[in-house]
């Protein structure tokens, strides 16, 4: 009985908490802050400094919304968590800065959650915090934001996470640096459109986690892209590049386009999942090694379906320094990493992936296919001096190795002549880089590499 009743008096407690938490009315305002820091209850009070120390969860009601002003300076208590259920206009013109209040504090974030209600970050810094995304008719544009340091306990999906299927979101010109956790992420079961083009993902997962640090799960009429940004790993022996999955085998009739990447120093480089129909185009991937046991990882492309479904096309690749080139563990996948008989033919691939270093144990693995699927590999160049058959079945696993894997046709291979030209990195030393949008600003915390008008820039 007294066990009962400390039970109770626990839940009447909690009941009376949230009960007092404030919600807005719903009847079409545009709060700030400011004008939440005027109203008694908000948890939101005007500091001598001018920021704006945000101690208790409050929710913007439907039919409302939350702007940030430009310049505004939050600071969350510990827990704290600001829900959305109407729009959120984080667009200041220059800039704004969301943070905790103390080296003590722990807060969470902000769930933005309405179905209607859709959510603009522009020119936001947001350190220590989360942003839960979900909505079926709403969608998310994320633009020159800064996400650093987020501590994991708004979401485990990712520093921007995604909790419900929704179309139409965008992430570009945004930086991910030294999140506990992935920069990006949704569930096994609400896949999300989503373009995700030209960020900086630098050190992300710094938990260790089994995590990449693009993790994705693609499935229904949604297209997902994935384009020109830069994930440098901090080398760190669970945390991968890029994930993209379909792990509950649900019908996919959209597309993955995985393109134009830099992916360096992670467990592995990129990866698929399930069934997914895929282009994977015109990505460098260097030194994606950092797992302690090969047999568990290391691919600069690791390509797993055991239902047999994928379609993976792959063209103008760079792989270099992995413990594996391209592994495909099981299964029998539609992959296509070059098919240059006939030009004129729907499946014409020229290949044009390159092949550099990538082994362990002594041992060089351009392609290591223990599946049962027979893939095309022409046009490529492999690591080997002479580009002849002999010397590529030297690089290769397949049927020739193990009579119940599937075969691998990769003659002709890639003329010399027409091989891929490699441009060492420009050194940078001022102190200072040039970001996604090309103007000059002051460093992060460690060296990277960046892109400035098409080229990448090292930094040091």
């Amino acid at each position: 009985m007294k066990k009962f009743y400390a039970f109770a008096l626990m839940a009447a407690i909690a009941a009376g908490a949230m009960a007092d938490e404030f919600v807005t009315d719903g009847t079409g305002t545009v709060y700030t802050f400011n004008s939440l820091s005027q109203i008694e209850g908000t948890g939101v009070t005007l500091q001598n400094d001018g920021s704006y120390l945000v101690s208790d969860n409050f929710t913007i009601a439907e039919g409302d919304a939350l702007q940030l002003l430009n310049n505004d300076v939050i600071k969350m208590g510990n827990n704290v968590t600001v829900t959305i259920n109407g729009n959120a206009d984080f667009a200041p013109a220059d800039t704004a800065l969301i943070t905790r209040d103390s080296e003590e504090s722990v807060p969470r974030g902000f769930w933005m959650l309405g179905e209607n209600g859709n959510a603009t970050l522009k020119h936001v810094r947001f350190e220590y915090v989360g942003v839960v995304f979900g909505g079926l008719n709403s969608s998310l544009h994320a633009d020159g934001c800064t996400f650093t340091l987020y501590n994991g306990k708004l979401s485990s999906s990712g520093t921007i996470s995604f909790n419900a299927s929704c179309d139409g979101n965008i992430i570009e010109n945004c930086q991910f640096i030294e999140n506990t956790l992935n920069a990006i992420g949704n569930g096994a079961t609400n896949p999300v459109g989503v373009i995700i083009r030209n960020n900086l993902l630098w050190h992300n997962v710094t938990a260790n986690r089994n995590k990449p640090q693009i993790n994705l799960t693609c499935a229904g009429d949604y297209d997902v892209h994935i384009t020109g940004n830069q994930v440098i790993g901090g080398q760190f022996t669970m945390s991968g590049g890029i994930g993209v999955s379909n792990m509950m085998g649900m019908a996919h009739t959209g597309k993955v386009y995985i393109e134009d990447n830099y992916i360096a120093d992670n467990r592995y480089g990129i990866t698929t999942i399930g069934s997914i129909d895929a282009i994977i185009k015109n990505n460098e991937m260097i030194d994606n090694r950092y797992e302690t046991d090969a047999n568990n990882g290391g691919s600069c492309v690791s390509i797993y379906d055991s239902s047999s479904s994928s379609n993976i096309y792959m063209e103008g690749n760079w792989m270099e320094g992995g413990l594996w080139g391209i592994t495909v563990p099981t299964g029998a996948p539609n992959i296509n990493l070059g098919k240059v008989e006939d030009p004129e033919a729907e499946d014409y691939n020229p290949g044009n992936n390159t092949f550099v270093n990538n082994g362990n144990g002594g041992v060089l693995y351009d392609l290591f296919n223990n599946g049962t699927a027979t893939i095309w590999a022409q046009g490529n160049t492999w690591n080997v001096s002479v580009q002849d058959e002999e010397s590529i079945e030297e690089v290769i696993y397949h049927q020739v190795d193990d009579p119940s894997k599937g075969l691998v046709i990769f003659m002709p291979a890639k003329s010399p002549d027409t091989g891929v030209e490699e441009v060492e990195a420009a050194q940078h030393n001022d102190g200072l880089y040039y970001n996604l949008m090309g103007q000059s600003s002051e460093a992060p915390t460690a060296p990277g590499i960046y892109i400035h008008n098409g080229k990448k820039i090292l930094v040091k």
